[in-house]
């Protein structure tokens, strides 16, 4: 496979749909379809289930798009890494960012700081929260951004940029619903035991949200009878919405604002398990003890200018 397409399919299970993955690539749709029938064969099983719109990634489907998402991750960090090398004595400024977060404020202050500093070279790297702040935290960037459910860190000076709450996902024809009405902004809440012996929906381990959601299950006595693992949170949402019965998942409100339109909240239900809706934080941070270059120095004061938000 030409190395230059290898990361093709990532696009392709993260819009499931070949249209809209070759626009996003800028290819052609038959180049496209070529593309994954020759991968399919390649690897001798098939990685899409096409009877379903919109597509359905196969078992196989769901293990090869982790395996590329940690081959990415693996290469981005190596070339991170080398590039630190490269460019100790430059002007650079090195930011690592989570990988299926979008933040337009973010985006607008890079944008503007870039503009106006077009001398310096400005390093992006994604990941996952938890593996930002590892980098963070070994030196490798400048300044991270992340979630996290404390609103500081022992060994980060953080900065909070927004407040977001964490739902509990599931098919608004769910029997354990009744047909409740509810919305990202009124969630409605519902017992933990009515939750015991459910299937779950569960991000992998390397994801933060991973660790969050099941220390809430914990605390609430919810035990799952069936857990299925994903990578990532768009793919769950299709599940969901495809089958009304299958079960529910811990979701950021933050993708449903930024990657879903709004008429596919009709179809969903949006729970709680406590009296309080359940939040955690957006932020920005730096490793303790460590001086920010005066690059980095004016990115964090440009950020935190644009970006913040009233709690």
């Amino acid at each position: 496979m030409n190395n230059g397409r290898r990361y093709y399919f990532l696009t392709i299970a993260e819009t499931l749909n070949i249209t809209r993955a070759a626009e996003k690539l800028r290819v052609s749709q038959p180049s496209l379809t070529q593309y994954l029938n020759r991968l399919e064969k390649d690897l001798g099983i098939k990685l899409l289930d096409r009877n379903f719109t919109p597509l359905r990634l196969t078992r196989a489907g769901n293990l090869y798009y982790d395996y590329l998402v940690e081959e990415k991750s693996r290469e981005e960090q190596f070339a991170a890494a080398i590039e630190s090398l490269k460019n100790e004595d430059k002007g650079t400024l090195r930011i690592g960012i989570p990988l299926q977060k979008r933040h337009e404020g973010l985006s607008a202050a890079l944008l503007r700081f870039c503009m106006e500093r077009p001398d310096l070279d400005v390093r992006v790297w994604e990941g996952t929260s938890s593996t930002v702040r590892e980098r963070v935290l070994k030196g490798e960037l400048d300044i991270g951004f992340g979630h996290s459910v404390e609103e500081q860190h022992k060994e980060c000076v953080t900065r909070i940029l927004a407040k977001e709450r964490i739902v509990i996902l599931c098919s608004r024809e769910n029997p354990i619903v009744q047909g409740r009405a509810s919305s990202p902004e009124e969630t409605c809440r519902i017992a933990p035991a009515a939750l015991n012996g459910q299937l779950f929906y569960q991000m992998s381990q390397e994801y933060y949200l991973c660790t969050v959601e099941l220390a809430h299950m914990k605390k609430h006595g919810v035990d799952p009878h069936q857990r299925i693992i994903m990578s990532h949170l768009h793919a769950i949402i299709e599940a969901i919405l495809q089958n009304p019965r299958s079960g529910f998942a811990y979701m950021p409100d933050y993708v449903l604002r930024e990657h879903w339109p709004r008429s596919v909240c009709k179809d969903l239900a949006f729970l709680r398990l406590d009296e309080e809706d359940f939040t955690w934080y957006f932020s920005m941070f730096r490793k303790k003890g460590r001086p920010l270059s005066q690059e980095a120095r004016a990115f964090w004061n440009c950020v935190a200018e644009s970006c913040c938000e009233e709690l």
